[in-house]
């Protein structure tokens, strides 16, 4: 088996076993990697090859993309504000791509970039806290087994399970 093909089996795996916040922070990875891929060729300015115009047309329309799909997972009936807010930083972050495409300037991706930062360590948070929780579930149920052997706990309910669910569509 090649390389490539272990790698892309890799990564259809990581997508099949994610779960939905997991998956959003993939994308934003894929976003980022691909302004990685870019950037250094919009630093050279104007006199670009055309292997290079090609390499950065192809990586922004590629990060376009993604933030595009992000922005129409949105429930905006559901997710309320929430929704309406993710929808304008996906706007911004797509005007910036583009801009920084159409005009070779890497400050555009700078600013892309510094708001997929902000937004992809706050669904770290996320998947951090929904962790936690399932740990302190996790003994609280082991110190109620040890308490009353033979006995299964009731499991408490959640209301969103740590985030707003209802933001976007899983």
């Amino acid at each position: 088996m090649s390389a490539k093909v272990a790698f892309d089996e890799y990564k259809r795996n990581k997508v099949i076993t994610s779960s939905g916040v997991e998956l959003i922070i993939q994308l934003y990875d894929e976003v980022m990697n691909n302004i990685r891929l870019a950037k250094p060729i919009l630093t050279k300015g104007d006199k670009l090859s055309f292997d290079e115009i090609k390499t950065k047309n192809k990586a922004l329309n590629k990060a376009v993309n993604v933030v595009t799909a992000l922005a129409d997972s949105l429930d905006m009936e559901k997710g309320g504000e929430i929704s309406d807010n993710l929808s304008k930083l996906y706007e911004f972050i797509n005007l910036r791509l583009l801009n920084a495409n159409l005009n070779n300037d890497p400050v555009m991706l700078d600013e892309a970039t510094r708001v997929l930062d902000e937004l992809r360590e706050a669904w770290i948070g996320i998947v951090s806290q929904a962790d936690q929780e399932k740990q302190s579930e996790a003994e609280q149920y082991q110190k109620h087994r040890e308490a009353e052997p033979g006995v299964i706990p009731k499991r408490e309910e959640r209301a969103l399970g740590g985030y707003n669910r209802l933001a976007i569509k899983i």
